[in-house]
Parts: structure tokens; sequence; C-alpha cells
């Protein structure tokens, strides 16, 4: 695996050469990122007022399963798309997850056929009806526009991309408030919107420079040129798979573990909640990783011994960004809620703040997740999601036992925090930095900041009562 990785690295960094410079992807992807994100963003305030938290909480579920099919089905060979160095290799690679994806679609058909109601009971989610039956037409929208959006990045088409993420958000979002208000809220609504997103992703990322290559593609299928990158590239479903699956069902195990132990309206209040929390991860992400990743892995090839020094300030700079404005929600959270998406989102604002700041965790973590990929400790990656999925597992698990909700989520917060707080300080130590030192600067700074701001709120508070 780390001579795949160093494959990758090697062909991405002479890639980067070739079709222009990297700051100018780099500006094209960080506008089209924030115009993207500001665009949902805005939608948000209107669909909390036109779909109640149960809504919210009944597609949060099915959206789940859907997002893990995706990832299944394919065996993460998507992930390998830059790989090849020949056009014929990339071409069977497309071949295969495409032969996956609909294979997985046959088997979900037959799966929802024999136990789809089933499966609503056992999710507490029967509010669905129906609409359970949608699911292999969205595993199959959702993954040819992955395939469609992995060949995308091999040609390094970043300005096609952006304008079709945008114009995803508007339609998508825009036929989820029509048919929402029109409909009184009803849940169909949410799925129609989704609908809409992936349908316009795929068929906005099916035409133009790629289209011309789908005749050649149908030419040359070969089940021996099939087996044999599978083959090539197997430790995708060996290693690749497995971490990210762990890592999504660890993300995902509040959605299961509320819905069937308290009902669709909480699931939907965590999951509006999290998907703002994600807003600024998403759009910080997008813009660092591709750049930190190019820089990382040229320093780690010619001067090693800058690697240390280029993550550590990296992980510094994330914290001093993350601690105000995720302070903010963390201590505030309940009021702003209220005051900008209604009285009903009020709890969604409890939740978060038992999550805020561990997304400031989250956060510093984008300075070390490339770092095991780097090093070829890819196995690390696995155990890492493995640690992170029991203790979260624990913490639902005593709220669950207690039946206590507020319990349920607080624990998850601590624990997802306490995880990647450890997880990092892990990879700091394979850098050989002070690991001691900087755990114990990082406590201090979110510890002063949590201060400061309980105190500006409790101030407040005395003077009004």
């Amino acid at each position: 695996m780390k001579k795949r990785v160093q494959q990758f690295v090697q062909q991405n960094l002479q890639s980067l050469r070739q079709k222009g410079s990297f700051a100018q992807n780099f500006a094209v992807t960080l506008s089209g990122t924030a115009a993207a994100t500001a665009l949902g963003f805005l939608f948000s305030p209107v669909m909390s007022r036109i779909y109640p938290p149960a809504a919210y909480g009944e597609f949060a579920v099915f959206n789940s399963i859907a997002s893990n099919l995706a990832m299944i089905s394919t065996f993460a060979y998507t992930g390998a798309y830059l790989l090849p160095k020949t056009q014929e290799k990339f071409y069977a690679l497309m071949q295969l997850t495409v032969v996956l994806t609909l294979a997985a679609c046959l088997f979900t058909i037959l799966a929802m056929l024999l136990g789809g109601h089933q499966l609503l009971v056992w999710l507490n989610v029967e509010a669905i009806g129906n609409l359970i039956y949608t699911l292999p037409i969205f595993l199959l929208l959702f993954n040819l526009a992955t395939i469609a959006g992995g060949w995308y990045l091999r040609e390094k088409q970043f300005v096609k991309r952006v304008g079709v993420d945008i114009t995803t958000i508007l339609i998508g979002r825009g036929a989820t408030v029509g048919y929402g208000w029109w409909s009184s809220g009803d849940v169909a609504g949410l799925f129609i919107g989704e609908f809409f997103s992936r349908l316009v992703a795929f068929v906005g990322l099916s035409v133009g420079r790629i289209q011309g290559a789908y005749g050649v593609i149908w030419r040359t299928f070969s089940w021996a040129g099939i087996r044999a990158v599978a083959l090539e590239y197997k430790d995708f479903p060996l290693y690749v798979l497995p971490a990210g699956f762990v890592g999504t069902i660890s993300t995902q195990l509040p959605i299961y573990v509320l819905s069937s132990g308290f009902g669709a309206t909480p699931v939907g209040l965590y999951s509006f909640s999290v998907s703002l929390l994600e807003i600024p991860i998403n759009l910080i992400g997008s813009a660092i990783l591709p750049v930190f990743w190019q820089k990382a892995a040229e320093i780690h090839h010619n001067e090693p011994e800058r690697l240390p020094g280029l993550t550590l300030n990296l992980y510094n700079k994330l914290l001093y960004l993350g601690l105000l404005p995720f302070g903010v929600i963390t201590v505030y959270g309940d009021i702003i809620f209220k005051l900008v998406f209604g009285i009903r989102w009020e709890m969604a604002g409890v939740y978060t703040s038992y999550l805020g700041y561990y997304y400031v965790f989250k956060l510093m973590s984008l300075a070390t997740s490339s770092i095991y990929n780097l090093m070829g400790k890819q196995r690390y990656v696995l155990w890492s999601n493995i640690a992170l999925l029991i203790i979260r597992g624990i913490g639902l698990g005593i709220g669950l036992l207690f039946h206590n909700l507020n319990l349920a989520l607080l624990l998850f917060g601590l624990g997802s925090l306490l995880a990647t707080f450890l997880i990092d300080m892990q990879v700091l130590s394979l850098l050989k930095l002070p690991v001691v030192r900087i755990g114990l600067r990082t406590i201090a700074f979110v510890s002063a900041t949590l201060v400061v701001l309980r105190s500006i709120r409790f101030g407040i508070e005395w003077v009004l009562s």
C-alpha cells in the first residue's frame, strides 16, 4: 500500500505541473466551495421553517443507509481513479465500479422487496412508507455521480465541477423548498430535493469533455481487464474500504441509536445541528487539504525533516481558527438556533453545544489526517476508526441504558473529542514531536476560551435577571 501511495503522490505532482498551477486550482476550488457552502447555508433557515424535525430525522435515517450502501457497493475502488498510469487501466477501473454498482442495485431491489417494511419498523421510521423502495434509485444515481466526479478529478476539470456543484444545490434545495411549501412540510419533499440533486450532479458531470470517451469504455469492456485491475488495486477493498466504513458508521451511529431508542424527532434535531457544524469543516477542508497534501508529499520525499514542523504549524493555525467560532456555538448554541431557525429548533442548538468543541479537534485533525498515508501506515487509520467507534458506542449506550437523550449526546460529544485528540497526539508522536507539551498547550487554549465565553454568558444573564 505504501508503494500505491507513493505512486499516487508522484502522479498528482506531475499532473499539477502539466495542467496548470496549483494556486489556480486552489483558487477555483476555494471560491467554488465557498459559493456552494454559502448557498446551502442560505437555504437552511427557510427549510427549517418548512420541515419539522421529525421529517429531517426520517430522511436522515434513509440517507445514512443510502450513503453506506454507496460506499460498500464500489469496494472503495473509486478512490484509486488517480493511480493508473494508462487510460486503458483507468477505463477498466471505471468498468469495474460500474459493474459493482449495477450488481449492488439489483441486490438492493431484492432486499427491499423481501424486507423493506421490516427495516422501517426496526429503525422506527414507518412514516417514510413506500419511499423506502426508492433506495436502489438513489444508490444508482449517487454512485454514477461519484464515478463521473472521480473522472473529472483525474482530468483536473475544477471549473466544470464547481459549476455542477452550485447548480446541484440551487436545483436540489429549490425543489425541496418548493415541494415542502406546497405540501406543508411533507417528508417526501426532502426525498425529491435529494433526487434532483443527485440527478443533476450525474447529468452535469456526464456531459462535456468526458462524454466522447463513453464509446471507448463500452468498446474496450473486458472481464479479463476488470479482473486484472481488481487484483492490482486490491488494497482499496482490503484496507481503505473497512477504514472508511467504520469511520462512516462511527459518524452515523447517533442516527441509528436515537432513531431506535427515541424516535425520529431527536434524529432530525441532531442531523440538522451536525449539518451546520460540518459547513465550516467542509469549507476549510476543501480549501486546505489539497494544498497541504501536495506540500506535505513534496517535503516528505525531498526534505522529510521539515514535515513535523509543517504539520505542527498547520495544527496550531487550525486551533486558533476554530476556537472562537466553535466556542461560541458551544456556549450560545441554544440561543442562536432559536433566533435564526425558530423555537422548534432550540433543542438542536442544545445538541450542538454538546458537539461544538469536538469540532475544534475535528478541524485540527485536518492537519494530521494525511500523515498516516504519507508514512505508509494505512492500517493505523482502520484501528483509529475502530477505537473512535467503540468510544462513541459506549457513550451512546450509557445514554440509551438510562433512556436519557441529553446524556447520550453529551457522552457522544465528549468521547468523540477525547478520541480525536488522542489520535492526533499519536500521529504527532510518529513525527517525533513533543506531544505532552503540545497536548497541554491545546487543552489550556480550549479551556481558557470556554471559561471566557461561559463567563460572558453568565454575566449577561445575571444583568438581564
